[in-house]
């Protein structure tokens, strides 16, 4: 009796199907474990990246502030030509916490009051830190973050000196009004006030050409005592053209190069 070698000899079809079956079963099941853990994978990979990408649109702004009569304060952008409210931020226990959506640097203003305020400048991605009494706000705030609010703060402590120098001079000039004395004094006051109001201009021009590619550097520029300008449009151009370049190449396309560009054009008409 001869045996004939076949397939259903060697492969036993029940066996063959049946194993078969189990094999495709199994990896199927394992091939639809395996894709389920990568779109919880992918899911959680996207989640993160878009949290990150919106945190990189925003600034974070927090700090403490103390003895201030109201529970917040207002945020407000200073754009070139007007006061742009942000936001309303609240006071808890003096502590606040703020999130500034933007997409380019831009100088913002803290205001508790008409006479108590901070500037400050942020750019998208910063975290900034600020304390501050605010009974005496203006000499007490602190800014951590960036060079740009630290330097903005600076030129703003050399202003104030110059401000205290400034009223004890006012305060001399008021004593001797009426006096004999009184002409000669005021001239004294004059020619004291004039060489400290020179030295601080010359302070701001040192910083500018020392940080041309800081925006801190064209708000010095507009920088005041009182009402009298440290410089003018017409008189110090050849200043801001000389930061210009610093300025664009920094912040292209920032709406205050924008307004920067076609008032140094205006010159030139």
């Amino acid at each position: 009796m001869y045996y004939c070698i076949n397939a259903k000899n060697i492969f036993p079809r029940p066996y063959f199907v049946g194993n078969l079956y189990t094999f495709v079963q199994m990896n199927q099941e394992r091939y639809f474990f395996v894709m389920k853990r990568l779109k919880m994978f992918v899911f959680c990979l996207l989640t993160v990246f878009l949290f990150f990408a919106c945190r990189q649109d925003k600034v974070l702004i927090s700090g403490v502030f103390e003895n201030s009569d109201k529970p917040y304060f207002v945020l407000l952008q200073i754009a070139p030509d007007e006061l742009i409210p942000v936001d309303t931020v609240l006071l808890l226990k003096g502590r606040f916490s703020c999130r500034i959506k933007t997409d380019q640097a831009g100088v913002y203003l803290m205001r508790f009051s008409d006479t108590s305020f901070i500037s400050f400048i942020a750019n998208k991605g910063d975290k900034l830190s600020f304390t501050g009494d605010v009974a005496n706000l203006n000499r007490t705030y602190s800014v951590q973050g960036n060079e740009e609010s630290e330097l903005l703060l600076l030129n703003r402590r050399k202003l104030d000196e110059l401000y205290d120098k400034t009223k004890i001079l006012s305060k001399e000039f008021i004593s001797h009004t009426g006096r004999s004395d009184f002409d000669s004094v005021k001239n004294r006051i004059d020619s004291i006030y004039q060489v400290n109001f020179e030295l601080h201009k010359r302070y701001l021009t040192d910083c500018m050409l020392a940080h041309p590619n800081r925006l801190a550097s064209l708000l010095a520029f507009y920088q005041k005592l009182g009402n009298n300008a440290f410089f003018t449009m017409k008189e110090d151009k050849d200043l801001l053209k000389t930061i210009y370049p610093a300025l664009a190449k920094a912040y292209p396309d920032n709406l205050y190069i924008k307004d920067l560009e076609e008032k140094l054009a205006e010159q030139n008409d």
